[in-house]
């Protein structure tokens, strides 16, 4: 089985960011595709910012659209999502903006889905992140 490791080019992190963490955002093995915790950030190591601060909506909309992009990159859609894995660190305030965003983006095709409220992320005001894993079958 060919495995292929590779960090789309979807305006989201800067090569050095993936390097300096030492992953790749997306890696196919066979029909898979693993996506990597896509956070509310974009840029380099030097202008890395966060989106949405303070905004559990903003943050969301903008990480669906990093997996959207990624997705399309490898040929894929919402409808090859086989499951994906929330982390926030406010369970509350993910559950009340989540209802609204997340039936009508990913539409009839709902993948298996673990919602998990850690304590911290890399970027203090961040506050969530998303794992996802298709399946191009």
């Amino acid at each position: 089985m060919t495995i292929t490791r590779t960090n789309p080019p979807v305006d989201y992190l800067g090569a050095d960011v993936f390097d300096a963490f030492a992953f790749r955002q997306s890696v196919r093995a066979g029909d898979t595709v693993y996506y990597a915790g896509v956070a509310p950030l974009k840029g380099t190591l030097d202008t890395l910012e966060l989106v949405g601060t303070g905004d559990m909506a903003a943050q969301l909309h903008y990480v669906l659209g990093v997996i959207d992009a990624c997705l399309a990159a490898d040929g894929l859609d919402r409808t090859k999502l086989a499951t994906w894995t929330f982390y926030t660190t406010d369970i509350t305030g993910f559950m009340a903006v989540m209802p609204e965003i997340l039936g009508p983006w990913v539409g009839e095709h709902r993948p298996s889905s673990t919602t998990v409220e850690v304590r911290a992320f890399v970027h203090p005001d961040q506050l969530l992140e998303i794992t996802a894993i298709a399946v191009d079958a």
